[in-house]
């Protein structure tokens, strides 16, 4: 199987000398009527690496080239309601709460709610 990036779907990473240090996944939505909005998945920054900016670059890397796809006005994404650190950030770069998942995540018998953000690109109000 061959996977290419695309506008439409792509992985941006940060590296270190020791490889992988960081990491977010872009993907559009297909339907006619959600092609506007594009997902966030997968960030993540390794703990070594935490408060060095390397996940406030990604993100602004991932909106940046997300702007130059046409058509795309809204990235959303969601992140554990308890996960303040990663909360703040994505508040800091315009990100919004509309709506919370409740027991979205259950791991070792224990649930997780998740806030869903929004972050509209042709907004004012946003970065």
């Amino acid at each position: 199987m061959n996977i290419k990036p695309t506008n439409n779907k792509f992985v941006l990473g940060a590296f270190d000398d020791r490889g992988i240090v960081g990491m977010v996944t872009f993907m559009r939505e297909t339907s006619p009527k959600t092609i506007h909005k594009a997902n966030i998945f997968g960030m993540f920054v390794a703990p070594e690496a935490r408060g060095k900016n390397i996940g406030k670059s990604l993100l602004l890397e991932l909106i940046k080239m997300a702007k130059k796809c046409n058509g795309v006005e809204q990235l959303n994404l969601t992140v554990v309601s308890e996960n303040k650190p990663a909360k703040k950030l994505y508040e800091s770069l315009g990100f919004k709460v509309y709506g919370v998942e409740r027991n979205a995540l259950k791991f070792d018998g224990k649930y997780y709610d998740e806030d869903l953000m929004a972050f509209y690109i042709n907004r004012k109000d946003t970065i």
